[in-house]
């Protein structure tokens, strides 16, 4: 089963369930839809593509949470939890800095490291703390 796939069947069942995250989940659907039909030539979105919308949807819930504060909203914050189960399991830091010391002992540069790690690992890690890391294994 694809992760649209799972989305939608999640969904169905929020809104049967009359859920609160129903109504987030729904509208990602909706911008999914409309992202697969701009494709030319027509195909599916593919998993790590579905993962860029909801992380996207995520960002813009973490920037309305943080204008809220305390008045949080608990309907957001179910959608919130909703959209985090679809995102791949993150790299730790000591995950990442043992992939960032491996590649840099082949002799890799910076840009090489950060391009293996999104080959390799793409979405499992938080791209501002991988490059910090990184840079402490090639000056370590």
């Amino acid at each position: 089963m694809s992760l649209l796939e799972k989305i939608r069947a999640d969904a169905l069942a929020a809104r049967k369930a009359k859920a609160p995250e129903a109504g987030g989940l729904v509208t990602l659907i909706g911008e999914i839809d409309t992202k697969t039909k701009s494709f030319n030539p027509a195909r599916e979105m593919t998993d790590e593509e579905v993962v860029g919308v909801v992380k996207k949807f995520l960002k813009n819930i973490g920037e309305t949470l943080s204008h809220a504060g305390s008045r949080a909203d608990g309907k957001i914050l179910a959608e919130k939890a909703a959209l985090e189960q679809y995102l791949p399991a993150q790299m730790s830091d000591e995950e990442l800095r043992a992939f960032a010391e491996a590649k840099a002992a082949e002799g890799m540069n910076m840009g090489q490291i950060m391009g293996a790690l999104k080959a390799e690992r793409g979405g499992q890690y938080d791209g501002k703390k991988a490059s910090g890391i990184v840079k402490a294994a090639l000056a370590g």
